[in-house]
C-alpha cells in the first residue's frame, strides 16, 4: 500500500470530493475528461468513459428550490426539482453534455424543460424499452446503444473496440471491489461507519474512475479479514430509489442497526449491471439489462421485483426491511404494496420512509427509525 492509498488519505480524498457542492466541484475533476452528466444507472457509463469523457451522476443535492417551481408541477420528486434548480442557479456550468434515460414521466418531462434552457451544450435521450420481456426489446435496445455511441463519438471522441473493452473491465472491477466492501462492512462497521460508506458510494459517481478503483483496492487491502464483532447491531436491508446520503445510514446506525445490504439504485442494485467481457461489447452492454430486475420503471415479468428482493433479503439475513422512497415516485409506490405483503408473509417487518428533501426530514426520520429498530430488538 502506498502513502496515497493509506486509509487516512483514502478517507480524506473521498470526503473532500463528496463535501463539495456542484458549484465548486469542477476544480477537482480530471482535466483530460469532459464531464457528461446523467441521472440513471441505466445509462451505460462504460460508453461515456470509453469516449474519453467523465460520467458524472446528478444525485439531487439539498438546495433551496427558488426557480424550479416555475417550470415544474409540485408533484415531482426531489431529484427532478433539485437538479433543475442546480441548473437554473448556474451550478452545472461545468457539464459539457447531459444524458436522460426514458424512465418515469417526471424525468421525461425534465428532459424537455432542460433542453429549452440551452445551458448544457449537448443532450441525448436514451430510449430504453419499458417491456424488457418483449421480443422486440433486444434489437431495439441494441440500436439505441449504437445511436448513443454515435452521439458520443460526434460530441466527445472516437470509441475504439479496445477502449470500450477496457472501460467495461474497469467498471466491472469497481463493482467487484464495492461488493467486497459491502460484505466486509457487516463485521467491520466501526472501520467504515455509515456516513463514510455513503460517501464512498457517491464518490464513485463523481471522480475519475481509475483513481476511484485505486482507492477501493487500497481500502479493501487495509481492512482486516477477521470479524471485529457487530452482533449487537440489528441487520437491516434498505431498498428504494434514493441515492446514498450520509443521513440515512447514520440514523440507522445511531438507532442500533446496520445496513447489511441495500437495493438502492446508486448502490448494490448496480451489481446486477456486470457486463460479459468475452463477447461483443455493445451486445454485452445490451444484454445485461435482461438478466435481472433492475428498476420498477421497467417490466421483466410480474414477479421479477418480488422474487429478487425476497432472495436478497434472505441471503443478507436481515431482520427488517426499510423502504426509502422519494415522495411522488409513482413507479416505486405501485410496487410497494405487493413487496410489503410478500416480505411480511415471510415474517419480515417493514418500514416505509417517504422522503422529499433528506436534510429537511431528518428529525422525523430519526424517530421513526428508532421505533422500528426497537421493535426488531430482542427483549
Amino acid at each position: 500500500m502506498t502513502k496515497q492509498t493509506s486509509p487516512n488519505n483514502i478517507r480524506k480524498e473521498i470526503e473532500d470530493i463528496t463535501s463539495r457542492s456542484y458549484r465548486d466541484i469542477a476544480s477537482v475533476l480530471p482535466k483530460d475528461r469532459m464531464p457528461i452528466g446523467f441521472f440513471c444507472p441505466l445509462v451505460p457509463e462504460e460508453l461515456i468513459h470509453a469516449a474519453g469523457a467523465l460520467p458524472f451522476r446528478l444525485m439531487g443535492t439539498s438546495v433551496p428550490i427558488t426557480h424550479a417551481q416555475a417550470h415544474l408541477p409540485p408533484y415531482c420528486c426531489h431529484l427532478v426539482k433539485a437538479s433543475l434548480e442546480s441548473l437554473l442557479q448556474g451550478e452545472l456550468h461545468f457539464l459539457r453534455g447531459i444524458v436522460f434515460c426514458q424512465t418515469c414521466d417526471s424525468m421525461q418531462g425534465l428532459s424537455d424543460i432542460w433542453a429549452r434552457q440551452g445551458i448544457v451544450p449537448s443532450q441525448f435521450n436514451l430510449m430504453i424499452p419499458t417491456h424488457l420481456d418483449s421480443e422486440h426489446a433486444r434489437p431495439y435496445l441494441r440500436a439505441e446503444m449504437e445511436r448513443f455511441k454515435y452521439f458520443l463519438e460526434s460530441n466527445v471522441g472516437k470509441i475504439s473496440l479496445r477502449k470500450l473493452k477496457d472501460s467495461i473491465r474497469l467498471f466491472n472491477h469497481i463493482r467487484e471491489r464495492l461488493s467486497e466492501i459491502y460484505s466486509l462492512r457487516r463485521t467491520l462497521s466501526a472501520r467504515i461507519p455509515g456516513a463514510y460508506f455513503a460517501r464512498i458510494i457517491r464518490a464513485g459517481y463523481w471522480m475519475d474512475r481509475i483513481r476511484y478503483l485505486e482507492l477501493l483496492e487500497g481500502l479493501v487491502d487495509s481492512l482486516p479479514k477477521q470479524t471485529e464483532g457487530s452482533d449487537s447491531l440489528i441487520p437491516i436491508y434498505l431498498t428504494g430509489n434514493m441515492a446514498h446520503a450520509d443521513t440515512y445510514f447514520s440514523l440507522i446506525e445511531d438507532a442500533g442497526a446496520i445496513v447489511v445490504r441495500d437495493d438502492l439504485c446508486s448502490g448494490a442494485r448496480t451489481f446486477r449491471l456486470m457486463v460479459a467481457e468475452d463477447r461483443d461489447p455493445l451486445e454485452a452492454l445490451t444484454e445485461r439489462y435482461f438478466q435481472s430486475f433492475f428498476c420498477p420503471t421497467k417490466y421483466l415479468g410480474p414477479q421479477a421485483h418480488r422474487d429478487i428482493l425476497l432472495q436478497e433479503v434472505a441471503d443478507s439475513k436481515a431482520q427488517g426491511v426499510i423502504f426509502l422512497l422519494y415522495k411522488y415516485c409513482e413507479a416505486c409506490f405501485f410496487d410497494y404494496p405487493d413487496l410489503k405483503s410478500a416480505l411480511e408473509a415471510k415474517g419480515i417487518s417493514t418500514l416505509l420512509l417517504e422522503v422529499e428533501d433528506p436534510v429537511q426530514s431528518k428529525e422525523q426520520l430519526k424517530i421513526r427509525i428508532q421505533a422500528f429498530v426497537e421493535m426488531l430488538s430482542p427483549l
